[in-house]
């Protein structure tokens, strides 16, 4: 990367130009540290944090950093809150870098002023970064292994890139975070301290989140002073994550229908074989499969030759099972096979087990001969991404307001719910490629809907 120059924005992200911020005269002078020399000031500055004559401090910055997200929570949910390991080491962070002490500064520069001349040069330099720091929220736009990371910052709307290592092994593409850059000890970006990570859903309430909290701070802040704004609500980017991470409740899936998605099984018990047989494979909706069961699709194919699946019947001994994933869909299938079997099959029961539960429950031991070859499960997986997401352009979205993803990628007022559609299906998809698991790959889609592949 190219030196930065003394009128560029300065890559810290203050929003000041770099000649008035990590370059100006009370700025820390240019020099390298070591990860030895990162450690120990950290070590150095925490053991100063908890002296007894901070105790008053320590207090009310915990009533401030906890206080609200507290209230009306129980005492079991408050201590299960407070026991994260990201809040505790946000908390901490927070409070040696971010929280104003009572008698003016902060804790890093209290320390600095007392302790820094023992202190090693890289130490210091250190300290005197990370004092400067603070927490703003960016998109992962390009993740380079072991390189790495191209960042949008959202709030300035600037690409900045850092150098970063271990980050490009656990960011994909699209990731939200709320992240300290500092200039690093060869002048260069690079991420600090440990950020919150949030699904990339969570963008546009980030921002209006932020951007009210802006509004309500305007005239008790300096103008255009970023960094100062961003240390004064340095707790927020810890109440997002609670609300869009750890104490966000699993999604409800929903169905094409919009019903809730659960795993239902209705049974049937079969009196007369040969002639269900016959009734399974006249029925326009029944496909028969090579494994002997039936498939249930839609009568009719989409403008894609896509007929939309709704259930399996699958023979089991003396008895016919419908392998459907919603209680409404399993009263249509009961409905549909009595009409078309009549005495040949008896409705025996229906059950049902949410998607939660089923992930819950021990997976069965394979047997070898269910084992499926690595290659061949990814082209399964591949297939059936390519039939689906095919025809999932021209499939009507309660997400869209009911509109198409195609039809929606057309009008300026929707675009932007489709882009973020397409960013989440890309992340999660990164993310299991990441993982080792097949993934499939969306960038056909965009020049399919007209869309511009950027933040």
């Amino acid at each position: 990367m190219s030196d930065i120059g003394r009128n560029d924005p300065c890559p810290c992200g203050s929003g000041k130009k770099y000649k008035r911020c990590c370059l100006a005269k009370d700025a820390p002078a240019p020099g390298a540290w070591t990860t030895g020399e990162r450690d120990s000031a950290l070590a150095s500055l925490m053991r100063f944090a908890r002296r007894a004559e901070l105790d008053g401090d320590r207090a009310a910055a915990e009533v401030t950093f906890w206080g609200k997200r507290l209230e009306g929570m129980t005492p079991a949910e408050a201590r299960e809150a407070m026991d994260f390991e990201q809040s505790r080491v946000g908390f901490h962070e927070w409070l040696v870098f971010d929280c104003p002490l009572h008698g003016g500064g902060t804790i890093v520069e209290r320390f600095l002023a007392r302790a820094g001349g023992g202190l090693r040069s890289g130490e210091r330099r250190y300290l005197e970064r990370m004092r400067l720091s603070h927490l703003r929220p960016y998109e992962v736009q390009a993740v380079r292994r072991d390189e790495g990371l191209d960042l949008l910052d959202l709030w300035a709307n600037k690409r900045v890139r850092v150098c970063e290592r271990l980050a490009t092994r656990q960011l994909v593409q699209w990731d939200i975070l709320a992240a300290r850059v500092i200039l690093g000890p060869e002048g260069n970006p690079v991420l600090d301290g440990s950020p919150y990570l949030y699904p990339p859903r969570g963008k546009e309430l980030i921002l209006r989140f932020l951007r009210r909290l802006g509004r309500s701070l305007r005239g008790k802040l300096p103008r255009a002073d970023e960094a100062t704004f961003f240390k004064s609500i340095g707790m927020a980017f810890h109440d997002l994550w609670l609300e869009l991470v750890a104490r966000r409740p699993p999604p409800t899936l929903m169905t094409a229908e919009r019903d809730e998605v659960v795993l239902c099984r209705a049974v049937f018990d079969v009196h007369d074989r040969a002639a269900l047989e016959a009734a399974l494979a006249n029925h326009p909706e029944l496909e028969h499969e090579d494994d002997g069961s039936y498939a249930w699709l839609a009568e009719k194919a989409d403008e894609a030759g896509f007929r939309r699946g709704f259930g399996t019947f699958v023979f089991q001994k003396r008895r016919l099972v419908l392998e459907t994933v919603s209680r409404q869909r399993a009263e249509r299938g009961r409905a549909l096979l009595e009409a078309a079997a009549g005495s040949a099959v008896a409705y025996r029961a229906t059950r049902s087990e949410s998607v939660q539960r089923a992930l819950e429950r021990p997976a069965r031991r394979a047997r070898p001969e269910d084992d499926v070859p690595p290659e061949a499960a990814a082209e399964i997986v591949q297939a059936f991404y390519e039939r689906h997401y095919r025809a999932w352009l021209d499939e009507p979205l309660p997400a869209l307001d009911g509109r198409t993803p195609r039809e929606a990628a057309n009008l300026k007022s929707a675009r932007p719910k489709v882009i973020a559609l397409l960013k989440d299906m890309e992340n999660l998809s990164a993310r299991e490629r990441l993982e080792g698991r097949p993934a499939y790959d969306f960038g056909w889609m965009w020049g399919q809907l007209g869309l511009e592949r950027s933040g």
